[in-house]
């Protein structure tokens, strides 16, 4: 689980050592995709909206400066994961590292019960991992199957966010 919540954005279930080619400069450092999306129209489609977006601000909080972070994760993410998402972030970047990719979501269950929800996910995470921030060599990748659990809450503002993420150690089937 450490490595999932260091960024959330492609380090599920990593295996080192595969080398890809180096992402692009610009792909390395760009900013959020500026294509609006359209607001969820039920609690159903905001819960998995948000969970797919802790995904995209993680990449980008952790090539922001420190004291940027917060405030790009704070949209998506509460505590306690948002706080473990700061440190493993600040981690990542003192090794050098960043995420690349983005896992591809198998979203096969959300269960809602008043101000709380739990996803549960099979991702395939093979194309997404951790690269090297000065050389760009990609040095993990994630695997396919793999069993995410996310609990989220609705907080006053009335918006959902993600309070905890699990790698289960089982692995799952995208049609769970």
């Amino acid at each position: 689980m450490a490595l999932i919540v260091t960024a959330v954005g492609g380090v599920a279930g990593c295996q080192s050592g595969e080398h890809h080619p180096s992402p692009t400069l610009a792909a390395k450092h760009s900013a959020a995709p500026t294509t609006p999306t359209p607001s969820p129209t039920t609690d159903k489609e905001a819960i998995m909206a948000v969970y797919r977006e802790v995904y995209r601000a993680g990449p980008l909080a952790e090539r922001a400066q420190p004291e940027e972070r917060r405030a790009i994760l704070k949209p998506v993410a509460t505590q306690p994961l948002l706080g473990t998402m700061l440190k493993g972030i600040a981690a990542l970047r003192a090794q050098g590292r960043v995420t690349w990719g983005q896992p591809d979501f198998h979203i096969f269950e959300v269960d809602i019960r008043d101000d709380g929800a739990l996803l549960r996910d099979c991702q395939d995470a093979r194309k997404a991992g951790q690269a090297d921030d000065r050389t760009g060599k990609r040095l993990t990748h994630g695997m396919p199957h793999t069993y995410m659990v996310a609990a989220l809450t609705k907080e006053a503002d009335g918006v959902w966010r993600v309070a905890k993420m699990t790698q289960l150690t089982e692995p799952c089937s995208p049609t769970s």
